[in-house]
């Protein structure tokens, strides 16, 4: 059972959450999300980062992953918010199992995002890499396409598919094989290039495939 905390001073929002997540997961609310806290998934109302843009600079200091939640946030703050280190949007008012479907996505790693956006995510990463190369980063980037040899044929597949949006029934799917199969080549693929999850395994094949 995972710990999953709401920051939020919506009480529908965090009845809502609560009563779909908490079937399954340990669930609490945070008054500050600046302190310390113990946490798999952080749930944040989007109105919390309207009011304090500074919450994005938490993002990729804890350990807890970050899912933003509201109504009607604007792709740019979407695309800002995973930039800065969240790991995925979701409607706050979505049916209660799409909500436990985002929380145990992202806790297994994934991103919970529209699909069109990461595209424009990897790019706007991308861009903020390279508006700061060094002799180091030239020196990682040789050993980031040696560590993409590494790859089996099969896992340069995986990855390619991560790197467009598809999920892991849609890889499936599409190259025949099972949804086991397909986690299996992820983890190998993740401990091959060193990452840590699927954005920045795809940022690493854009990057340097």
């Amino acid at each position: 059972m995972s710990r999953i905390l709401i920051f939020s001073d919506n009480k529908v929002l965090i009845k809502l959450w609560s009563s779909a997540l908490k079937p399954k997961h340990q669930v609490d609310t945070i008054n500050n999300i600046f302190a310390d806290f113990n946490a798999d998934a952080v749930i944040i109302d989007t109105s919390k980062i309207s009011n304090d843009e500074n919450i994005f600079s938490i993002f990729n200091t804890k350990a807890a992953r970050f899912l933003v939640v509201g109504t009607n946030w604007s792709e740019e703050n979407q695309i800002k918010a995973l930039v800065h280190g969240a790991i995925g949007y979701c409607g706050e008012s979505e049916p209660a199992n799409l909500l436990l479907q985002a929380i145990d996505r992202i806790l297994k790693g994934d991103i919970w995002i529209q699909r069109h956006l990461v595209p424009r995510i990897i790019g706007t990463l991308v861009q903020m890499k390279s508006t700061s190369v060094d002799k180091l980063q030239k020196s990682q980037s040789i050993e980031s396409a040696t560590l993409l040899k590494t790859l089996s044929n099969r896992e340069l597949d995986v990855a390619n598919m991560v790197r467009t949006g598809n999920n892991n029934k849609v890889i499936a799917s599409t190259l025949n094989i099972s949804e086991r199969t397909v986690k299996a080549h992820l983890t190998s693929v993740f401990k091959k290039l060193k990452v840590a999850d699927r954005l920045h395994l795809a940022l690493f094949i854009k990057e340097f495939s």
